[in-house]
């Protein structure tokens, strides 16, 4: 398991998850003694980021592979049920035949029905993207964002 991009998902606020890492050579009472490296993966507000985790700590190269490891194991494990891999879910279809309408069509049904913002998400997180469309949804949507009729609009039927 890689742990670059990883966010590990937990059901407690604060939890605090606590892994033996490689071992280390400290000194006790004058005498030279190997234990394991303690590593806290420490959740804020239900989240850990592995990767911010271990820059902040500056892991090694050693203790990234025992972390992967041991998360690895504990999420492999059924009866672990503290912590899971976070998904950012996708966004929906904007139309239900999304996937099967031509490219070349993607871009005037989406002006045509407003659904400008929610193609360009559903292309950029919701399937394998096609730099095509998205380019051309990108540019449509920096022109919806400049033009300021939508404002103009909600202002005149305000008043």
């Amino acid at each position: 398991m890689d742990i670059d991009g990883v966010v590990l998902e937990s059901k407690y606020p604060e939890f605090q998850f606590l892994i033996k890492g490689p071992l280390q050579k400290m000194w006790r009472d004058g005498f030279p003694v190997e234990e394991h490296k303690i590593i806290a993966l420490q959740f804020d507000r239900y989240l850990c980021e592995l990767d911010v985790m271990a820059k902040n700590q500056e892991w090694t190269e050693e203790e990234r592979e025992s972390v992967a490891r041991t998360i690895a194991q504990q999420l492999d494990d059924p009866s672990f049920r503290d912590m899971w891999v976070h998904e950012i879910p996708r966004p929906p279809k904007p139309w239900p035949t999304y996937d099967e309408t031509p490219e070349a069509q993607i871009v005037t049904i989406a002006t045509a029905t407003g659904t400008v913002f929610a193609a360009l998400a559903y292309e950029q997180r919701g399937r394998e993207p096609r730099p095509a469309v998205l380019a051309k949804l990108e540019k449509l949507a920096e022109a919806d964002e400049e033009s300021p009729g939508e404002a103009e609009a909600d202002e005149i039927f305000a008043a």
